[in-house]
């Protein structure tokens, strides 16, 4: 690589000025979080774009608070040690376990890998921290990728939900819980004068996502009839 290039590849607190080396780091903390948070945002996942910037850019600006305040007597990996262990408890917010099913472990591991790469960033290694983020979007896209691949395309069925219309809370809670489960498409209500509601639902039973939506519509109290088609 030619030595023109060589500085760019290393600490940039020691190749640019104080001040210059704070902003370019801290500009490089949100393109990675952002980078890692298209691929979640796509995915449609719950930590998306805006929560994996906040994410990529708090643990930088602690990287480098950790750096200043040490200054060259202390040991400056203590701040961004710290920031190890309380984005550990901001993951495992994200994991939940639902009807015996464990959800939510790859989004609460890209919190934690998302936070490594601003603590990368802000410690002045901005090649490494791109390099990084490039590597972690290229390996959910490609997970996502081969699991499609393994579990086949969805196959999908139309559920239709019967359902008093009059109170109208039966309809915003299947509305509610589509809209939670933002991988399922758009329900179609009818609602003729005098009649019961039916809400049309497509599903597919090949995916667990799909199933756990559909295990949350059956358990609405205010259907009283349910078809599939």
């Amino acid at each position: 690589m030619p030595d023109s290039f060589a500085p760019w590849i290393g600490d940039m607190h020691r190749v640019l000025p104080p001040y210059w080396s704070g902003v370019v780091c801290t500009l490089t903390a949100v393109v990675c979080g952002a980078v890692i948070g298209i691929e979640r945002q796509k995915a449609q996942k719950p930590a998306g774009l805006r929560t994996l910037i906040l994410i990529c850019l708090g643990a930088a600006i602690f990287a480098q608070a950790s750096i200043i305040m040490a200054g060259d007597r202390a040991d400056r990996t203590r701040i961004a040690a710290q920031v190890v262990a309380g984005i550990g408890f901001l993951g495992a917010g994200a994991i939940i376990r639902e009807r015996g099913v464990v959800v939510g472990v790859t989004t609460g591991a890209g919190i934690w890998a998302t936070a490594a790469v601003g603590i990368v960033a802000g410690a002045g290694y901005i090649a490494a921290a791109i390099f990084f983020s490039l590597l972690i979007f290229a390996t959910l896209a490609a997970a996502r990728f081969i699991d499609r691949v393994v579990t086949g395309a969805c196959v999908k069925r139309m559920l239709h939900l019967e359902y008093d219309p009059t109170d109208g809370r039966t309809r915003l809670q299947i509305q509610a819980i589509l809209d939670e489960h933002i991988h399922m498409d758009p329900p179609r209500f009818d609602e003729p004068p005098g009649q019961r509601g039916v809400a049309h639902v497509a599903y597919c039973e090949t995916h667990r996502d799909h199933r756990t939506c559909l295990g949350d519509l059956l358990a609405i109290d205010g259907i009283s009839r349910i078809r599939y088609e």
